[in-house]
């Protein structure tokens, strides 16, 4: 069996999504499977195998094929339908070889990947990112382009093999909404990175957060014990974000006389990243807004990355979180500002404490290592289909 890999994304993007694809990929490839992942090109010139070692960490293996695939340009647009038509046509040419599964997260694939499903001996699969067959949970107004992705799913998934959702909730209500489509709950993986000393870890007294920085995401409330956390001498380490994002959130601090207690990395290049995580931190943070989307919707990367590094993580008591971090999390309301400078603090004054949980950390990523998804996505494609009466 081959598998191919969809994300529109530019190749070289730094940002977690095109990430996630090439972790799935390379996962599959390295279970034997023969895999192709298909990506935009993007504007950057690219050599894959050195990409590959340089930009996302991973070594090249002979199973697994990059294809960087032109846009068409039209006027200031970039138009994804090119990577979409590539690829459907070289998943025709796969699919002269051997039986082929493809997973997309973009919708708009769909209609292609039914098509493709009824002529040839391809199964197609959708890694929901979000729930668009039934946008009534939504509070703000329903935009256009969500009526299309409702309509797309609801119209193109009963013609797939599956859906492969990010957390159990997600996948309840896929299955009220869509009961006819088999599908299967997997979270996002992790990547084992070499250990560090728990002690040293500790003795940073460093909390760091990871991803954009946006106040659903619990910004607001991190910069809300700032102050609590410096005068208990524990510094806040920010990676992500872009140029501006962290230029005001400086001045902010700047006003407050507390920019000396917070650094700012920019997003980087993954390999560039996790070596900085690996270096720095002590305990990592997801505190998670409560919404309905954070709450049954999103798989937290940000908790992924620390699971990684085998630190503990401080995130917001919602079944999101929990789900990923287990037994490694110290939950919190979502705006507890004050529990988070006492649970931070408790843990960094207690050396064996701290180390129990560095340890409960790296035991929670061995199980949910990237090639541990790889080996359920290929388990759920071999699965017999489930009968209804």
């Amino acid at each position: 069996m081959i598998f191919a890999w969809l994300n529109k994304r530019d190749w070289k993007h730094p940002g977690p999504i095109m990430n996630m694809a090439v972790q799935n990929a390379h996962a599959l490839a390295s279970l034997g499977y023969e895999t192709h992942l298909f990506v935009s090109a993007g504007d950057a010139d690219s050599d894959v195998k050195n990409d590959l070692r340089d930009f996302y960490g991973l070594d090249p293996l002979p199973g697994l094929q990059v294809h960087c695939l032109k846009r068409w340009k039209v006027g200031r647009s970039k138009l994804a339908m090119a990577v979409f038509l590539q690829t459907y046509r070289a998943i025709r040419q796969l699919a002269r070889r051997d039986q082929v599964t493809v997973v997309t997260r973009d919708a708009s694939f769909l209609p292609l990947l039914a098509w493709l499903r009824h002529r040839l001996p391809i199964k197609g699969l959708y890694e929901a990112h979000d729930f668009y067959s039934d946008n009534s949970w939504r509070t703000d107004r329903i935009k256009i382009a969500y009526r299309r992705q409702g309509w797309l799913e609801r119209t193109f998934l009963p013609r797939i093999d599956g859906v492969i959702c990010l957390t159990q909730a997600q996948q309840e209500l896929y299955r009220k909404v869509l009961p006819e489509v088999r599908s299967c709950a997997i979270s996002l993986g992790t990547t084992p990175f070499s250990e560090s000393d728990p002690e040293e870890r500790r003795r940073q007294r460093t909390l760091v957060y990871t991803g954009r920085l946006t106040s659903e995401k619990g910004i607001k409330i991190i910069f809300k014990a700032v102050p609590g956390l410096a005068r208990n001498n524990i510094r806040v380490a920010f990676f992500g974000g872009w140029e501006a994002q962290i230029a005001l959130a400086r001045g902010r601090l700047q006003k407050q006389g507390l920019e000396g207690w917070v650094d700012f990395v920019e997003f980087r290049p993954p390999v560039e990243f996790h070596r900085a995580l690996q270096a720095t931190g002590s305990i990592g943070l997801a505190l998670l807004q409560d919404s309905f989307y954070n709450r049954y919707l999103t798989c937290p990367v940000k908790a992924l990355d620390y699971l990684s590094h085998g630190l503990p993580v401080i995130g917001s008591d919602l079944p999101s979180v929990r789900e990923v971090a287990g037994s490694a999390g110290f939950y919190l309301a979502p705006d507890d500002d004050a529990g988070l400078v006492q649970t931070a603090t408790a843990l960094l004054d207690d050396a064996e404490n701290y180390r129990r949980a560095t340890e409960l950390s790296r035991a929670r990523a061995r199980e949910l290592r990237w090639k541990n998804r790889a080996a359920q996505i290929a388990r759920f494609v071999h699965a017999p289909p489930v009968q209804h009466d």
